[in-house]
């Protein structure tokens, strides 16, 4: 069933310095909140889609072209990162990537007249994230070993959610729809920065040894976490996880860069927090159900995945709200387990700066097929309509879920 590389390793567990492991760990936890703040600024633009379309005159394509051309830049980041050896820099990484996405904010901010000045600032957020994602994967597994490994997955589903609902309750609730947010966040990111800064210097000398690997061992303070002698699955079943995470992760491409604008033209509500119901449902069932129940089948997942998909085609057919937020939470109830899943598949027994390597290569091929799609249903549906738009994403995500179950047959691992 598995096969063992080398890449696997141990670091040693037994305390020497508590001071030491403190100020690794409160720079992990750092690390964490600056990746989720990264990925909350992402999701920001989410909700105030149907905004600038209804302000800038903006075509449906456009609307699917201003989601996409921040997976635009994230991918050709993740590219870089997966056949760099950035991840041995992560913690000079990590803050150039919180700088740009404070550029990014900035950038939308000037977007609130100008639609060009929007796509300027989500290619930013994507370069920004795309660098975050992989330095964040290698700093938290350094410092919080074997727990840290699917942080990839937790804070991009976290910060998703976060910045879905901060976006649409800060815009209805306060003045300034278009700009409010973007202060809040930057106040953040210039917070978590000085956070950052400060557990990266009392920590530096470590978290280096850390992420270099075990030929630097007798530099390490042993009160940290060890990370397990864990075996690498079979080659197919490393293929059925990128699968699983592609269609886990494609589904958000759908809901976030669509559904908003469906929903208004579906309800004429005025409210943004309704308008964005769909992907808060999808992104918090998506956050909630790890937690409510510890572990689900692979297949289980890929099913959901797909059963929503086919739900969100009827939903926008008979335009039904109520059906729609059924399919969110199908959907969220399977992306929940699906990308982190898959992201542990596939980097099971990986050492921190390939889990960095490996970590960017799956988020790339998941956000990449994400962008490829919602712009082919973005174009579908400004050429023959949205039901007809969401009925072919309903068949692809069908067939992407079959072949995922086929890869994996009989080999999914027992316990991720």
């Amino acid at each position: 069933m598995t096969e063992r590389t080398d890449s696997a390793q141990v670091t040693p567990s037994a305390p020497t310095s508590t001071t030491g492991g403190r100020a690794v760990a409160a720079y992990g936890i750092a690390a964490t909140v600056a990746f989720c703040l990264l990925v909350v600024g992402s999701n920001i633009p989410g909700p105030l889609l149907p905004v600038y379309r209804d302000r800038l005159d903006l075509s449906t394509f456009t609307v699917t072209a201003l989601f996409a051309v921040y997976l635009v830049g994230l991918v050709a980041t993740f590219t870089v990162v997966a056949h760099s050896r950035l991840p041995r820099h992560s913690t000079r990484v990590l803050p150039i990537a919180v700088a740009l996405v404070f550029a990014g904010d900035v950038a939308l901010l000037a977007g609130n007249h100008s639609v060009a000045w929007l796509f300027v600032g989500r290619v930013l957020v994507g370069i920004a994230v795309g660098l975050g994602t992989g330095a964040a994967a290698t700093i938290v597994l350094a410092t919080r070993g074997e727990r840290g490994r699917a942080i990839a997955a937790t804070g991009t589903l976290l910060g998703s959610f976060l910045g879905l609902l901060a976006s649409a309750v800060v815009a209805d609730l306060l003045p300034g729809p278009t700009t409010t947010i973007y202060c809040i966040h930057m106040a953040l990111l210039v917070a978590a920065a000085v956070a950052l800064a400060w557990t990266h210097h009392r920590s530096r000398t470590t978290v280096a040894h850390l992420i270099r690997g075990p030929e630097h061992e007798s530099a390490i303070p042993t009160d940290l976490p060890a990370q397990a002698d864990v075996q690498r699955y079979p080659r197919r079943v490393r293929l059925a996880g990128f699968a699983l995470g592609t269609a886990g992760w494609a589904i958000g491409g759908v809901v976030v860069g669509l559904l908003p604008t469906v929903v208004t033209d579906m309800t004429g509500s005025g409210s943004i927090i309704v308008t964005s119901l769909a992907p808060i449902v999808l992104i918090g069932v998506a956050c909630a159900a790890p937690r409510i129940v510890a572990s689900v089948p692979s297949p289980v997942s890929a099913v959901a995945i797909g059963v929503g998909a086919v739900l969100c085609f009827v939903g926008v057919w008979t335009s039904s709200l109520p059906v729609i937020l059924v399919c969110c939470v199908a959907w969220g109830a399977g992306q929940g387990f699906a990308y982190g899943n898959g992201l542990k598949i596939v980097t099971a027994g990986l050492r921190p700066v390939d889990q960095g390597r490996i970590a960017s290569q799956y988020a790339s091929i998941a956000y990449g097929f994400t962008s490829i799609l919602s712009v082919a249903i973005g174009s579908i549906a400004t050429a023959a309509g949205m039901t007809v738009g969401l009925g072919f994403a309903a068949a692809v995500f069908v067939v992407l879920c079959g072949v995922t179950i086929g890869l994996g047959y009989r080999r999914w691992p027992a316990r991720i």
